[in-house]
């Protein structure tokens, strides 16, 4: 009959180890785990690398690991903890960023994402399916850093100009423009494609509704006509703001 007990150390257990029975020392700093193996002795789990955590396998077996490079840890569809992809992860379900805002400079490919912050992505945003502000003052345009402004050279209101942004004022020469006379002049622009929209209102400077405007996009450029409607001549510079919105053909 044997005489081991939980408190007395048989082989193969090392009796350096404290007994089952006796109370454990505590650590602020913690480098191994103690652990009770099948024959109820106390053994310690190896000192894992830098940065490993802790992680049981499909056979219950507990052990240190990092995963695989360009991995973090998150939860499968059916519960279990484990290393995915961030894509992966993001496909899960709705991800709750909080106040944190989501930067990437690479594609996101996922379902809903709520967020209280700000999403800013150093590339292109596309969509299998429709962008909606849905909020009583939400909004979809451009923010503060995406305009610019640039004046007409002195002397006529056919100067070219230049301004490569997708938004912004462009405030015209006050030479005189006589009646139901239209004029044109060329906006220098690398942003605009040929086959995007541009959109242009007359926002200030000279007399509201006087004029009508058209645009012809190009590539780099667009030209602007600016007709005179009215009966008389006028000789206002012209305070006009115009949008880039991208389109395609097919």
């Amino acid at each position: 009959m044997s005489l081991c007990t939980p408190c007395t150390p048989c082989p193969p257990c090392d009796s350096e180890y404290p007994l089952l029975c006796e109370p454990l020392e505590t650590t602020a700093n913690g480098r191994r785990l103690v652990v009770e193996d099948s024959a109820g002795c106390q053994k310690t789990i190896q000192t894992p690398a830098s940065q490993q955590v802790l992680k049981t396998d499909g056979a219950s077996n507990l052990n240190w690991t990092n995963g695989a490079n360009n991995t973090v840890l998150g939860k499968s569809t059916t519960g279990i903890v484990e290393f995915a992809t961030i894509n992966s992860v993001l496909q899960v379900g709705p991800v709750d960023l909080g106040i944190q805002p989501l930067t990437t400079t690479g594609a996101v490919s996922t379902g809903a994402i709520s967020m209280t912050g700000a999403l800013i992505v150093n590339s292109t945003i596309e969509s299998n399916s429709t962008i909606l502000a849905n909020g009583n003052s939400s909004k979809i345009g451009y923010d503060t850093g995406a305009g610019g402004s640039v004046t007409q050279g002195s002397g006529a209101k056919t100067n070219s100009v230049t301004i490569n942004r997708p938004t912004g004022i462009i405030v015209t020469d006050n030479a005189a423009l006589a009646a139901d006379t239209s004029v044109t002049f060329n906006v220098s622009n690398t942003v605009i494609s040929a086959t995007d929209i541009v959109v242009v209102s007359h926002i200030a400077g000279g007399t509201l509704g006087s004029y009508n405007f058209a645009v012809a996009p190009a590539a780099g450029n667009a030209n602007i006509t600016i007709r005179n409607i009215t009966a008389a001549s006028l000789s206002e510079a012209l305070t006009l703001r115009f949008i880039v919105i991208k389109s395609v053909n097919a």
